[in-house]
């Protein structure tokens, strides 16, 4: 089982970074920061101290972090077409551009669509190390496309199938547009709880507390890979 948190530091070669970097700690902070001092680049990221302060990562794991995402995104932003990229890497047998765009939204966090080395950590740090609630807060936004501070049937239908098709073939057991229906209707109809048509964030937490059910419906990024 390979979770969607797990995949998220994938997406960014944390893990690849963290397994080849041989320096010390010590010379790894002076590059970070002398890099920090005099990049002259569009976007220039707050310092590492500020973001030990906001975020749940240390200084080591930021310089860490820092590094990957200048490797891969040399200017200090990545754009909505770069994130499309690095994720069909990850799901070539599928089409992941609506998933993908969706999850941009959420970290792209003043819709500028540009994500900062800034926004790329914050959000992280909530999918990696935030409370249940933080982490269901952050499942809500990915679902409020629209940002309306509400979800619609139709909204849970667009993620669905935005999730199915980026898993593309290879989910077990193969999916249909019936089961999508399904699940859609079961999460709907748990979840509105007054029955006026629409989710609101109250609601949604309300009823992820309630039914682990829900939450296991919800949590569609835990897949079984052929």
């Amino acid at each position: 089982m390979t979770s969607f948190w797990q995949r998220t530091v994938d997406l960014m070669t944390f893990g690849r970074m963290l397994e080849r970097d041989h320096k010390t700690a010590v010379a790894l902070e002076k590059e970070v920061e002398l890099e920090l001092e005099e990049q002259k680049i569009r976007h220039r990221p707050d310092s590492i101290d500020e973001l030990v302060k906001t975020t749940k990562f240390n200084k080591r794991e930021l310089q860490l972090l820092y590094r990957g995402f200048k490797e891969n995104c040399p200017n200090g932003i990545v754009s909505a077409e770069k994130f499309q990229e690095i994720f069909a890497l990850f799901f070539y047998y599928g089409d992941s551009r609506i998933y993908s765009q969706l999850v941009f939204n959420t970290f792209d966090e003043d819709g500028n669509g540009k994500i900062s080395f800034e926004e790329f950590v914050q959000a992280l740090s909530i999918l990696l190390r935030g409370t249940n609630e933080q982490k269901l807060e952050w499942v809500f936004d990915l679902y409020d496309m629209h940002n309306r501070g509400f979800i619609t049937q139709q909204d849970i239908q667009s993620v669905t199938k935005g999730i199915y098709d980026m898993m593309g073939t290879n989910v077990e057991p193969p999916i249909c547009m019936t089961d999508i229906n399904d699940h859609v209707n079961y999460t709907f109809s748990k979840l509105d709880r007054d029955t006026d048509g629409k989710i609101t964030l109250q609601e949604f937490l309300a009823g992820c507390r309630d039914d682990p059910a829900v939450i296991q419906s919800l949590d569609l990024f835990k897949t079984v890979w052929r």
